[in-house]
């Protein structure tokens, strides 16, 4: 029977970043710990996740139809912009480690000072996302252990814009390996 209380709207929610092996929490319930970043306020666009798979059909001689489909690939992006100048912000749009940037100034002049770099370098992550409504109390959490930004919005300084990061993060594979995503969804109990 249709239940109104599945039906989902994620009109809040969080973006986290760590390095790459930070330890992630185990549920949905556990609090974001230590090695863990809030990336700020997220555009009100909120979040895309995106999945793409690729396959090969086989067909077979005399029929109309594949006989076979095999998968080869799943790739899993998830796009934000970023609305806080951070040094992360700057080091995933610009692919600077943040160890390669300086202060400069002092106080209330206080800043970063960075190259770009001569040669393309993948600066990968570890990226944490909550997802939240608040009427059903639902959550969506993703936790993925290696990410790394495969796409940039360009841009834009004006009067009716804000100065935003906009990325699209690609899913890795763990360096230990493992999955390029862990899900943990609330409020979904299994069929008995």
């Amino acid at each position: 029977m249709a239940n109104t209380d599945n039906i989902t709207v994620g009109a809040k929610g969080f973006a986290y970043f760590g390095e790459v092996g930070v330890t992630a929490p185990s549920d949905i319930a556990t609090a974001w710990g230590t090695g863990w970043e809030d990336a700020g306020i997220i555009l009100d666009d909120g979040l895309t996740e995106a999945l793409a798979e690729d396959e090969t059909s086989f067909g077979g001689w005399g029929y109309n139809g594949p006989i076979r489909i095999q998968p080869k690939s799943r790739t899993i992006t998830f796009k934000l912009v970023l609305t806080e100048t951070t040094a992360r912000a700057l080091s995933l749009y610009y692919s600077v480690p943040i160890a390669d940037m300086t202060t400069v100034g002092t106080g209330d002049s206080i800043g970063v000072q960075f190259d770009d770099p001569e040669t393309a370098l993948a600066i990968y992550v570890a990226l944490g996302l909550d997802v939240i409504d608040e009427q059903t109390g639902r959550q969506f959490r993703y936790v993925v252990p290696r990410a790394k930004v495969s796409d940039r919005d360009n841009i834009e300084d004006k009067a009716d814009s804000l100065h935003q990061y906009g990325l699209t993060m690609t899913a890795m594979v763990p360096t230990v390996g493992g999955t390029p995503v862990k899900r943990f969804v609330s409020n979904v109990p299994l069929p008995t």
